[in-house]
């Protein structure tokens, strides 16, 4: 069966024979030293267990209360699409759609195109329908930002530990639980998926090579990036939120919060919020400006190390989103009428379009041009790279 399929390098184009991987190996590109892939731990029983267990989870998380604030004798409480319908009603319906897109509506849909996937495939049937819910599951791979909205929980309750008392509810914690099999599921790209049919005796067509990467991805990218460091500017310079309270309302912006949580003694989640959203962005933008650039000026210089920063790049892509995920919660527990009221602001609109425009530059970009544009245009078979420890050649 190996002897007849093909790992192809999504980073640089080169193909390689496939070989067996005993447990705890994995087979690296020669080429751009990739990973292409590693042996799975888990059979296609133990991945629908998996699946199982995080549609449980994320059920609870998104039907249990997040948190409970008590203000001057009055509660509010919150779910998560208690946020999303908040931030609708405030009038910010860009950002509750996309709120309620990347931490409900994406991942609900995943899960649910992985169960379709996995149920048939664990009792031995390939379904007829495997070839494009599979690509459907890949585009949606960097949508699913629940691990984002934990951490953007945690903040948000953090910023209002000290302003009234505050209950953490279990859907926090189913939450937690959800974000580690969402974790866990994020390595089930459709490659791998794809492998773990062939692997179990499925009648599954072994991957097709990709096509040439064209140079018309790079204008797109470029626009794209452009168009997101315009609005970085009104991003940082607008208000994220405001608050209104009877000793009068203040406006904050994303640097103002991160100053804020610093003046509380709260550190370290000021700088993960100051990594998240004021260093990850610029960060994306310039890294992504130099690879277009580099690309485009057909410059060979550093391919491998371009090649980590692309997916360095692509990694961290989705945790910009922490701050829009703090403010939907915060305008939900921050509703008491004229006791303290707490609205989002333009500049969460500017800054999750950022976020979306980056994350549509760096999947607009096809890395394997970076390789092409200065020769390496053949697709070579040969056995992929020892790694540590050593893929089986």
């Amino acid at each position: 069966m190996y002897k007849t399929i093909c790992l192809t390098c999504e980073h640089c184009g080169a193909l390689f024979q496939r070989q067996p991987l005993a447990p705890g190996q994995w087979a690296r590109c020669s080429r751009c030293d990739e990973i292409l892939e590693t042996s799975s731990l888990f059979n296609v029983q133990s991945w629908l267990a998996i699946i199982i267990g995080a549609i449980i989870t994320f059920s609870l998380a998104n039907s249990l209360q997040v948190a409970t604030l008590s203000f001057q004798g009055n509660t509010q409480a919150t779910t998560f699409l208690g946020a999303v319908t908040a931030t609708w009603k405030s009038g910010f319906w860009e950002v509750a759609i996309l709120t309620g897109l990347v931490g409900f509506g994406f991942p609900l849909l995943k899960l649910g195109l992985l169960l379709c996937l996995f149920v048939p495939m664990a009792f031995g049937r390939l379904p007829s329908y495997f070839e494009p819910v599979l690509r459907l599951v890949g585009l949606l791979r960097p949508w699913c930002m629940v691990p984002v909205f934990l951490v953007g929980a945690l903040v948000a309750i953090v910023k209002l530990v000290d302003l009234a008392q505050l209950i953490v509810g279990v859907g926090f914690y189913a939450t937690a639980v959800s974000a580690v099999f969402f974790t866990a599921l994020s390595k089930l790209s459709p490659v791998k998926v794809r492998y773990l049919a062939l692997d179990a005796g499925l009648p599954v067509r072994p991957p097709k090579p990709e096509p040439a990467p064209s140079p018309a991805c790079l204008p797109k990218a470029w626009a794209l990036l452009l168009a997101a460091a315009i609005l970085y500017i009104p991003a940082n310079a607008l208000p994220i939120m405001s608050i209104t309270a009877i000793n009068g309302s203040s406006e904050h912006t994303i640097l103002g919060g991160v100053i804020e949580l610093a003046n509380l003694g709260s550190w370290d989640i000021a700088a993960v919020v100051f990594i998240a959203s004021v260093f990850v962005p610029i960060l994306k933008i310039l890294l992504l400006a130099t690879l277009l650039w580099l690309t485009q000026r057909r410059s060979a210089a550093g391919l491998r190390r371009r090649t980590r920063v692309y997916r360095l790049v692509e990694a961290i892509g989705q945790w910009s989103m922490l701050d829009v995920f703090v403010v939907i919660l915060l305008v939900s527990l921050g509703q008491f009428g004229r006791l303290l009221s707490i609205e989002p602001g333009a500049g969460a609109v500017a800054f999750g379009t950022v976020v979306v425009l980056t994350m549509l530059s760096a999947h607009t970009f096809d890395a394997r041009l970076a390789w092409r544009s200065v020769g390496f245009r053949r697709q070579v078979v040969e056995p992929p790279n020892d790694a540590l420890p050593a893929a089986q050649a």
